[in-house]
């Protein structure tokens, strides 16, 4: 009874919330921040450490192009890489209404990276070709979080799975965005 009182006090205050309206801002002329990673102190591999950063800007409505950078580490695998992006995010229709006082764009993305990686001793530099599917959940007009489903594929084997070298990697992602 307790836990249906608040979800009900959630769903009026977030119909009250006036609706972030984060789809018009990926327009032409805007800029876009993106900020992702980890810091685990204590895994299997000792400490993990996972950073990626991302600039780009929207030179058509909802297309962007940019750079990212990435960086992570532990006891296993240690890499730096620098890339190029592109971004399209779609729009949803007119009569969409947002649920808790967001605005959710889905984006299709790809990208091609420089990576080197120390991977268990072995030194590797490799091309890297990716693509991610996610949603931007906007909180306020100019701030939003996403999740993105992230494929990799590499020129060498350079990532660790289950303690043996790959050339592919899947994960998910969590992240923020910023627009200016």
């Amino acid at each position: 009874m307790r836990n249906t009182r608040w979800l009900a006090a959630v769903l009026m205050f977030g119909m009250g919330i006036p609706a972030a309206r984060g789809s018009a801002l990926v327009t032409k002329g805007s800029n876009e921040l993106v900020l992702e990673g980890k810091l685990d102190f204590a895994t299997e591999m000792g400490a993990d450490f996972d950073l990626r950063a991302k600039y780009a800007y929207f030179f058509m409505d909802r297309f962007s192009m940019g750079f990212r950078t990435m960086a992570g580490d532990n006891d296993a695998v240690g890499y730096f890489g620098l890339g190029l992006t592109a971004e399209y995010n779609f729009a949803l229709p007119q009569n969409y209404k947002p649920i808790i006082g967001t605005d959710m764009v889905p984006f299709l993305g790809a990208f091609v990276d420089y990576r080197h990686a120390d991977l268990f001793d072995v030194k590797e530099d490799a091309v890297v070709f990716g693509g991610e599917a996610g949603l931007k959940f906007f909180l306020t007009d100019s701030t939003a979080i996403t999740l993105a489903l992230v494929g990799e594929l590499a020129t060498e084997d350079i990532y660790a799975d289950d303690l043996e070298a790959t050339d592919k990697d899947l994960s998910l992602q969590l992240g923020m965005r910023f627009y200016f």
